[in-house]
């Protein structure tokens, strides 16, 4: 959900190589408080975008912020911005988000 005041959910994929992505899912419960630094250099333009139409590309995990403001904008019944979406993964299987991609898309 995007309404949330002074947190946020994650998405990760687990990469049998991947440090981080392994510890997340092997040791942290659905709940669990993880601590993150603050980048100030990397702030991305929020939900109104106030433009008439916006073009996404993202590969593998990068749906993740795509799928941010896809959900701020459909759900919003006032909101009328045009999005176009080029999304890749390696594989099929491979797509993250596919149900509520789709169930976005028929919006």
């Amino acid at each position: 959900e995007n309404s949330k005041l002074g947190g946020f959910d994650l998405l990760v994929k687990r990469y049998e190589t991947g440090t981080l992505s392994k510890a997340m899912h092997d040791e942290l419960k659905i709940g669990d408080v993880m601590e993150f630094k603050h980048i100030p250099f990397n702030v991305k333009e929020q939900y109104p975008f106030k433009k008439k139409k916006i073009s996404m590309l993202a590969g593998g995990t990068g749906i993740t912020p795509m799928y941010q403001a896809l959900t701020s904008i459909c759900n919003n019944p006032n909101d009328e911005t045009e999005v176009s979406l080029v999304y890749g993964s390696i594989s099929e299987q491979d797509i993250l988000l596919r149900e509520e991609l789709d169930a976005l898309a028929a919006k």
